[in-house]
């Protein structure tokens, strides 16, 4: 995907007016690997990590309004940077992407200090092009097909509390409905949607409120 994306963005470039700018391709991944969850996004230079901060969040993780931060070279960058978690140094994530990483930067980010979904990310490459917005999701993974633990057809809910004793804690509907009855007495509240995301299962999320708010 990798190679094809640097041949396809030239040949197919965002509809966009104005002066070329600067553009950066990073590809995002699941820090825990191996997994199936990755993204490749095109993001203007001069935008924020707030503002790669919030794509993030649409479009993966955000459930609660958790806190979150990016450590890049030993140095965390979160909303408040008063707040420090352990790092020598905290800044804002106001700082713009040109001032912080370049082409083959590897950095971390973390989503909720609790229950942590932690992400890796790696500028791949770098050009001129027009852009619109200051970001857009160039690729990501296919939906990975989780089959039911009772019948192997396409799950559709994950038991969050049984994920911790059952290898296989994916069931379909009807099985989910089966399933708390005799695990739960009836109660549903552990039950989260299967969504394409690597915050599946894990606090209170249950995926984004658009699938695709990113596309250009």
């Amino acid at each position: 995907m990798t190679k094809h994306l640097v041949r396809c963005v030239e040949r197919h470039p965002a509809k966009a007016k104005g002066k070329p700018v600067r553009l950066f391709h990073i590809r995002v991944e699941d820090a825990y690997r191996p997994s199936p969850f990755w993204l490749d996004v095109e993001v203007r230079a001069s935008a924020s990590l707030r503002e790669l901060d919030q794509f993030l969040r649409d479009i993966w993780l955000e459930c609660c309004g958790h806190l979150s931060m990016f450590e890049i070279r030993g140095v965390s960058y979160e909303v408040y940077p008063d707040r420090t978690w352990g790092l020598a140094e905290s800044k804002s994530m106001q700082a713009k992407l040109s001032q912080v990483v370049q082409v083959g930067s590897v950095f971390t980010y973390e989503y909720d200090f609790g229950s942590t979904t932690e992400l890796k990310l790696k500028v791949l490459g770098e050009r001129e092009g027009y852009q619109n917005k200051n970001l857009r999701l160039l690729a990501r993974n296919e939906p990975p097909v989780w089959p039911c633990s009772v019948c192997g057809q396409p799950a559709t809910q994950i038991d969050t509390e049984c994920a911790y004793e059952m290898e296989s804690p994916f069931f379909c509907e009807a099985h989910a409905q089966e399933h708390i009855q005799q695990k739960h007495d009836g109660d549903d509240y552990m039950l989260l949607p299967v969504v394409n995301s690597p915050r599946m299962g894990v606090c209170g999320y249950e995926g984004p409120d658009d699938e695709t708010p990113y596309l250009p």
